[in-house]
């Protein structure tokens, strides 16, 4: 499977065996310089790609990178924990760090005081060990959680934004609140891959985007958040629906129930349907005609403005009351407005009882 944010942007890292350098003076004497003072030739490399605002001053190693924004170096040290939460209290540059399969067991990267969390926006953790990490308000925006380890972490109010959360274990994860876009990264990249005609990448984008998707449907179920498990189904089975041929019945009839109720969860599309379809039927009645006490009722060029806005406030009442079954009778449908009258009864009744179970299920959760 694709993974867009494991393959290095611009990265880098920090050197913990070198806190500063030995600079020589023109008087022969040598002083320490701090990495603010670092020439641009010694600091970090990073570059982020929102700008020189983010850049690390960090001391480079021989890649030019720092420790921490090194692809290269290894981060699977006993010590990779602590010297990580030690960088983070100093201010270091966590934007865009490098710290794949690395065991970051209960680390604790919660940023106390105004100002929100750590950024660690297009950071990568691909495959590291979070379990019961500290993670409160972070941000992971456009970064990679790929096959991370999140069980029993605490992500409470982190942003997830394009990140890439593919594969990633949030067993007993708290994640109450988080943030992750009205797209995922997969889902983006797949837009842009049917439009490009190349459905093969499209249907494999999407496919990662629903496992996703369920995964953080059933970590919000465990949780008991069901509002955000709702939206979570809602994404996982209109991810499902790009899979599907265009043109198919299964993918017509997929559209249908999320046009008319969410895919279960959502009540209001059903009462907007229904608005929908009293005013449609309302608007035939007037073109075709009906009855009352065997007098005609609809549009007539003879009646005027008045005239016409009467008959149509008589079409609507019968609208609502065919659309709701009720026949009480006074009206009757004549011609081609039978066809409509019965067409109309038939989806009122079926969209009245949709809407009390989709109602039903939203109140008992």
């Amino acid at each position: 499977m694709s993974n867009r944010s494991d393959s290095a942007r611009v990265e880098s890292t920090k050197s913990f065996s070198e806190p500063s350098l030995s600079m020589e003076n023109a008087d022969g004497h040598h002083h320490e310089s701090t990495p603010s003072q670092l020439s641009p030739s010694q600091a970090c490399q990073y570059c982020d790609p929102e700008g020189e605002q983010h850049s690390c001053h960090e001391s480079a190693g021989e890649s030019g990178y720092c420790f921490w924004h090194d692809e290269n170096a290894s981060k699977d040290g006993p010590d990779v924990k602590e010297k990580l939460e030690a960088f983070a209290k100093d201010g270091g540059q966590l934007r865009g760090i490098i710290v794949k399969r690395a065991d970051l067991r209960d680390v604790n990267l919660v940023k106390h005081g105004p100002g929100g969390g750590y950024d660690l926006s297009y950071a990568n953790f691909y495959r590291s060990n979070m379990t019961s990490a500290h993670l409160f308000n972070a941000k992971f925006d456009h970064g990679s959680l790929m096959k991370a380890d999140l069980h029993d972490a605490n992500v409470h109010c982190a942003s997830f934004i394009n990140c890439n959360l593919l594969g990633v274990k949030l067993t007993d994860t708290k994640i109450d609140n988080i943030k992750v876009g009205h797209t995922l990264q997969q889902e983006a990249e797949g837009k842009i891959a049917e439009r490009a005609k190349d459905m093969e990448k499209a249907l494999d984008l999407y496919e990662q985007s629903e496992e996703i998707y369920r995964d953080l449907r059933k970590a919000s179920e465990a949780h008991g958040i069901f509002t955000m498990a709702g939206y979570f189904l809602q994404k996982e089975l209109t991810m499902r629906r790009c899979q599907m041929p265009y043109f198919s019945t299964q993918r017509a009839m997929s559209k249908t129930v999320d046009l008319f109720c969410g895919y279960g969860e959502s009540p209001i599309r059903v009462i907007f349907f229904s608005l929908v379809l009293i005013l449609i039927s309302a608007i035939l009645y007037f073109v075709t005609g009906i009855q009352y006490a065997g007098d005609p009722v609809g549009y007539s060029s003879e009646l005027g403005m008045g005239g016409n806005a009467q008959a149509f406030a008589e079409c609507l009442y019968y609208s609502v009351v065919t659309f709701t079954t009720l026949g009480y009778g006074d009206y009757i449908p004549v011609g081609m407005s039978r066809l409509v009258a019965a067409t109309e009864a038939f989806t009122g009744s079926f969209t009245i009882a949709l809407f009390v179970v989709v109602f039903v299920k939203k109140m008992t959760r």
